[in-house]
């Protein structure tokens, strides 16, 4: 039923999305483009397009440096060489000292206070010492109430790590509103349509969302035709998770291909069972990827107002 192979649609895609960053810049009237930067396969596919569509000296990638020891700094470093864009149009932009005085101290247990704080990265200091053995064998519920000791100290962690994705928003759009640049948004349709993004954060506010209308399969695709490389594509990091390095594997037990099969049906009004029948995966993580799909209506969209 589905239809997420674009390989021979590629090229078109390529050009409507170039072409529609260069149709939003012109009827904004802005004279530039800003990216909030990771490195990873989204950020990159992006950067990639717009540098072939406007004026290299017009694009600004902001990168979040905040730890030297940040895990995923080879990617960006991948990133950053692959696209071959100068250092004069990359700005590294340190949010510790604003960070700072919402020290996460407290969520960490008393044998692991050698890490000092939530956004230098406890993702891998913490999770290794107190709670590792539990991410990789447990998946974890985002969507609920916690039910648990374990499940209430994850839920303060993704806490304190939207915080640092809200902080970032901020000071990109600070960025781009101070130099009349359009802010470009990196997220893409799994994404939106399983909630796994920060609720006002870096991946949800944004002028556009070029990549909004392509499931993760489909970007996987547009790397291919774009010659991205394989350590940056086969990267998909939980940002909202430390320590998580495949969310889709963590959070549903299924591929990205599988959450996007699911995903699509879901989207068409097609049941569990039909689904199930379709593509022979289990009902349970159908049902789990559906229970996602239904409440990210809450974190996708903007504040529910009523009717009077």
């Amino acid at each position: 039923m589905e239809n997420l192979d674009i390989g021979d649609k590629a090229s078109q895609i390529v050009n409507k999305i170039s072409h529609f960053i260069e149709t939003s810049k012109e009827e904004r009237r802005m004279d530039g483009v800003v990216i909030l930067f990771s490195g990873f396969i989204d950020s990159t596919i992006i950067a990639k397009i717009t540098m072939d569509t406007i004026d290299e000296k017009d694009l600004r990638l902001l990168v979040r440096s905040e730890n030297i020891f940040d895990k995923h700094s080879e990617t960006l470093k991948t990133s950053i060489e692959y696209l071959g864009i100068s250092d004069s149009q990359i700005v590294y932009c340190d949010i510790t000292p604003i960070l700072k005085p919402f020290s996460s101290d407290a969520l960490i247990p008393s044998r692991s206070r050698e890490v000092p704080s939530l956004y230098q990265p406890l993702s891998y200091s913490l999770l290794k010492s107190s709670l590792i053995r539990e991410i990789e064998g447990n998946t974890y519920d985002m969507v609920g109430k916690a039910e648990s000791e374990r499940e209430r100290l994850l839920h303060k962690i993704i806490a304190h790590n939207k915080l640092r994705s809200r902080v970032q928003m901020a000071v990109a759009y600070l960025t781009a509103e101070t130099e009349n640049t359009l802010l470009l948004g990196t997220i893409n349709k799994t994404e939106m349509l399983t909630g796994l993004f920060t609720k006002w954060g870096h991946g949800h506010c944004a002028d556009v969302m070029p990549l909004g209308n392509l499931y993760r399969t489909q970007i996987l695709q547009l790397a291919d035709y774009l010659d991205i490389p394989s350590q940056i594509a086969n990267k998909a990091k939980a940002d909202l998770m430390p320590g998580v390095q495949n969310k889709y594997q963590y959070f549903f037990e299924l591929t990205s291909f599988d959450v996007d099969r699911i995903l699509f049906r879901l989207e068409h009004g097609l049941s569990t069972n039909e689904i199930y029948k379709e593509t022979e995966i289990d009902p349970k993580l159908i049902d789990k990827v559906n229970l996602y799909f239904a409440s990210s209506i809450y974190t996708r969209n903007a504040p529910l107002i009523p009717k009077i």
